[in-house]
């Protein structure tokens, strides 16, 4: 993927740095009015959503693993809740164990939903969701096939993601899935307009981290 990552890249004549990701404000991408985040894998850092609620967007911000924080109403503009985002609703959801977990064990599992189901619990479903940001830790890769599979993410102008190959997640038999999911969404219009990578590790145990800011030129 790589070699790829160059391709049908979009020309965003107005980048900003919202917290630690870029987005693009070009022809009204991000509205004054009725501008809606959604931004999933927070980990105790708000720079994003606060950057974004100060441009004048109503953020909700989505984290299972901040088990000693409640739901709450950050600020003006930023909603904080503690459910995480999957391609099937689960109470219990049981995570691979990471540095994450490994700080903050999952003991009875998270509560998880599919990205329709939230927005039809918050009221969003007939709402335009201007950008969508997840940093999921490998989940991505399954959550977008849905949102693909589901067509919800045709209709969302901005999608930010942190892609995640780690040695052991996904499992190598599912790695073929995952790059069918990376070139479907481009097929279907995803044009990155900035992009950051990292590799750590040996050839054999290798950690491979992007992150990927995308326009739908395509949008429904």
């Amino acid at each position: 993927m790589e070699s790829d990552w160059g391709r049908r890249r979009y020309t965003c004549k107005k980048k900003i740095q919202m917290g630690n990701w870029l987005v693009c404000f070009d022809d009204n991408l991000v509205p004054q009015n009725n501008c809606l985040v959604y931004s999933f894998g927070i980990d105790y850092d708000f720079r994003f959503d606060d950057a974004m609620a100060a441009r004048g967007c109503t953020v909700y911000s989505f984290d299972p693993s901040m088990l000693d924080t409640a739901d709450h109403k950050r600020g003006d503009r930023v909603f904080f809740k503690r459910i995480g985002i999957s391609d099937k609703d689960d109470d219990h959801f049981v995570p691979r164990v990471d540095e994450y977990v490994q700080k903050r064990p999952a003991v009875n599992g998270w509560p998880m939903r599919r990205l329709q189901t939230i927005l039809d619990l918050l009221g969003h479903r007939k709402e335009q969701l201007t950008v969508l940001r997840m940093d999921i830790e490998g989940y991505e890769w399954d959550v977008t096939r849905d949102l693909l599979d589901s067509g919800i993410l045709s209709s969302v102008p901005q999608f930010l993601v942190e892609w995640h190959l780690f040695t052991d997640f996904p499992p190598r038999e599912r790695v073929p899935d995952a790059v069918d999911t990376y070139f479907r969404l481009r097929d279907m219009g995803f044009q990155s307009f900035d992009i950051r990578s990292l590799y750590r590790g040996s050839p054999t145990s290798m950690i491979m981290q992007a992150k990927v800011s995308y326009l739908n030129t395509k949008r429904n």
